[in-house]
């Protein structure tokens, strides 16, 4: 095993990682993709030096005292905010990587692994992802973009977007509004849900889609008329079948309004013009 304690900015490059875990507070935190050689920066210090680790392929960027069994648990200990870094780390495309932050933005892309992120507070990024996403965050947003296989956001307190998604997708948050821009839909689930935030959906005309739209004390509009209004006293229900309703897409709020518009098709390329 390889042990650097970083107390100024440093770079360090590996020959292979396999695997990456970070547990850094403050700062920031970038993880991306590459096909060149992997490499770590970490800049900006302040407070405790953080401490990076490298043992048979498996890389780790955290602290001395962080906890092994747990995020959460690490979290609980003293002195854990007088800890400030910028960590930038490029890995191999296929390399699994697990995030951890207290308060600090998060940015992951490129990659075709799972990738798990967790932040206390602060906004996460992800781009051009193609492996299972899992991100959660308490109070801060999500934003996802071309993000094409299982896609899990959650937050208490923030907004949720994504952009051209492709896969299955999983969106909850308390206090937030979710918006789902979908490049396909039709071969997986789509769960989306708020307790007192709107609820946006854009997917193409043509949908596989078995639809279910639901509100307590809000407003549901819906820009296909193969689905009809259905309910009861006290509860808004929009639902039916798109297409051969292969896949599903199930939108609930409690006092949000839930909007399902259609995505035209994208106008040719001029030089494509007949």
């Amino acid at each position: 095993m390889a042990t650097w304690t970083i107390e100024e900015p440093k770079q360090l490059t590996f020959d292979e990682v396999r695997r990456l875990r970070v547990r850094t507070v403050r700062g920031s935190l970038s993880v991306v993709g590459t096909d060149d050689q992997a490499r770590l920066e970490v800049t900006d210090i302040r407070g405790m030096p953080p401490t990076v680790r490298y043992d048979d392929g498996v890389l780790e960027v955290g602290y001395d005292d962080w906890s092994q069994p747990g995020f959460l648990s690490w979290l609980l200990g003293r002195r854990k905010w007088r800890r400030h870094a910028v960590v930038s780390v490029a890995v191999p495309r296929d390399c699994p990587v697990d995030l951890g932050v207290v308060a600090a933005g998060v940015v992951v892309s490129g990659l075709r692994a799972e990738v798990r992120v967790r932040v206390m507070s602060g906004d996460i990024t992800l781009a051009g992802l193609t492996g299972p996403v899992d991100a959660e965050t308490v109070s801060g947003s999500v934003e996802a973009h071309a993000v094409a296989a299982r896609l899990r956001m959650q937050t208490v307190s923030g907004d949720l977007t994504l952009v051209d998604g492709g896969g299955e997708v999983h969106a909850r948050t308390v206090s937030g509004t979710v918006t789902c821009d979908l490049a396909a839909a039709g071969s997986g689930e789509i769960r989306l849900s708020t307790v007192s935030g709107d609820l946006v959906v854009r997917m193409p005309d043509r949908s596989d889609l078995t639809v279910r739209l639901q509100t307590t004390s809000g407003q549901i509009s819906s820009a296909f008329n193969a689905l009809k209004r259905t309910g009861r006293p006290g509860v808004q229900v929009v639902e039916g079948l798109l297409g051969a309703g292969t896949g599903r897409l199930w939108a609930n709020t409690t006092s949000g309004n839930v909007a399902l518009l259609r995505r035209e098709p994208e106008e040719p390329a001029v030089g494509d013009a007949r």
